[in-house]
């Protein structure tokens, strides 16, 4: 049955239309400030600050091959640990093979979305020791003013799922949260699957526009059935289109956090997409 259109959200990515489901949704505009700043955005100094994003080299091929083996067996130990199931000959691009049932997935993910230092075996502090190199400032992954550390994600995204998140800022988290802006950067690394059907979409110079301009909602929307913690943007300048990041392995796609983002669908029919994702703030 056709969903009334005021449950339905319209996006287009690459030139094709898509519509999803959404529930309660309360749509709202902003104040007419922008919030990336000099004070408050990482990017800002960045000779790509304009379009709020840029693929940067940053890993030798042993260096990506070893790191790709590292998140390989640290995904499999989780599976192995958290649905007891016995593993050979795993790899990332056949996870979906291994894990196809809902329920296990949502276990897994839980905790591949939630990771530390002790959870992994590759060593982020040499991660980001290169992005401090890149963008010629010290970083850390501690929250400004707090004792509180962001997580690593391993994002793991299946054929034809709904292992995405809506279109989002990152910083929204803390600004809706604390009335917060925190000198940040985004940064997606591409793992195992990533190509021009399932990397991550993004909304060019869209960090630039002022909030009244951004349609969203708060935290907690439900968007195809499934309850995010991120927000929903509906539009953005009376936009709703999106690009596909070019980003090849050996490179990572570091971007404003103050970035329209999300919608990443995996349209490849037998790959699973993962890659590897950190927030960093420069250190005060």
């Amino acid at each position: 049955m056709e969903l009334p259109i005021k449950n339905k959200i319209t996006y287009i990515l690459d030139d094709k239309e898509y519509s999803f489901s959404i529930k309660d949704a309360d749509f709202s505009f902003g104040e007419n400030v922008i919030l990336s700043t000099k004070d408050s955005d990482i990017s800002f100094d960045q000779k790509w600050y304009k379009e709020g994003f840029s693929s940067i080299p940053f890993l030798t091929d042993d260096e990506f091959y070893q790191l790709k083996n590292e998140i390989t067996q640290n995904v499999k130990t989780i599976i192995s640990s958290t649905i007891d199931k016995t593993i050979n000959n795993f790899s990332l691009e056949d996870y979906h093979k291994y894990v196809s049932n809902e329920d296990e997935h949502f276990q897994i993910v839980s905790k591949t979305r939630d990771l530390f230092q002790k959870d992994i075996s590759f060593n982020a502090q040499k991660l980001i020791a290169k992005f401090e190199s890149i963008l010629n400032c010290s970083l850390t992954d501690i929250v400004p003013g707090t004792n509180h550390q962001l997580h690593i994600i391993i994002r793991i995204n299946r054929p034809f799922s709904k292992d995405y998140n809506p279109p989002h800022k990152d910083i929204y988290e803390f600004y809706d949260g604390y009335g917060l802006t925190p000198k940040m950067i985004n940064v997606w690394i591409p793992i195992a699957g990533v190509s021009n059907k399932s990397s991550l979409p993004i909304a060019p110079s869209s960090h630039l526009l002022t909030e009244n301009k951004i349609l969203r909602t708060k935290a907690g929307s439900v968007f195809e059935d499934n309850q995010y913690r991120v927000n929903t943007i509906k539009s953005w300048n009376n936009q709703n289109e999106l690009i596909r990041s070019n980003v090849k392995y050996n490179e990572a796609l570091l971007f404003s956090p103050y970035l329209v983002h999300g919608l990443a669908l995996n349209e490849q029919e037998n790959s699973s997409r993962v890659a590897l994702e950190l927030r960093l703030f420069e250190v005060e």
